[in-house]
């Protein structure tokens, strides 16, 4: 396979982006929600205007992962979300997004593009990372608990107007 290479988001990149994160959030939980919540969650999250804008945000670290210049995974990085109660501690950043493309999972690549959010969030002087993931998502729960997370608390993730019960998962970064 050809080596994975990360790198930070442009504007550029948003159209781009804003279609593989329709897709690939669609692929992992458009089975969860009814259509019409689905299509509400995307229209609402998924531009490029609100991309161009997010990566251009000095508060959100866009990180791209391609194979051979295209694009198959992505993460988010927040530094001005306030975190739940349940992480405690000083200087937490947000996991906010984290996908692959179906078609790699399992194959390891994906801790590669974790490492490197692992990585930017210390260089910007944060101790701990967390994050929102669906406790209905048993991958996704093994693959954060390999890399260091653990469960700390509870929330309520918004699909459209469906009511999601999600783990909030946090991890240390003593060192990344």
């Amino acid at each position: 396979m050809t080596p994975l290479q990360i790198r930070h988001a442009a504007a550029a990149d948003a159209a781009t982006l804003t279609r593989r994160m329709a897709d690939w959030f669609v692929a992992a939980y458009g089975h969860a929600s009814d259509a019409a919540n689905t299509a509400a969650f995307v229209a609402a999250n998924f531009s490029p205007a609100r991309q161009a804008a997010e990566i251009a945000d000095p508060d959100v670290v866009t990180l791209l992962a391609e194979i051979g210049g295209s694009l198959v995974g992505y993460t988010q990085l927040r530094f001005a979300t306030r975190a739940p109660d349940s992480v405690t501690g000083a200087d937490p950043a947000e996991l906010g997004r984290f996908y692959f493309a179906p078609a790699l999972h399992g194959r390891g690549v994906a801790a590669e593009l974790l490492q490197a959010a692992f990585r930017a969030a210390h260089e910007r002087g944060r101790r701990r990372l967390w994050l929102l993931v669906w406790q209905e998502a048993p991958q996704a729960i093994r693959f954060y608990e390999k890399h260091g997370f653990a469960k700390v608390g509870t929330a309520v993730f918004l699909v459209g107007e469906d009511r999601k019960a999600d783990w909030v998962m946090c991890k240390p970064l003593d060192s990344p």
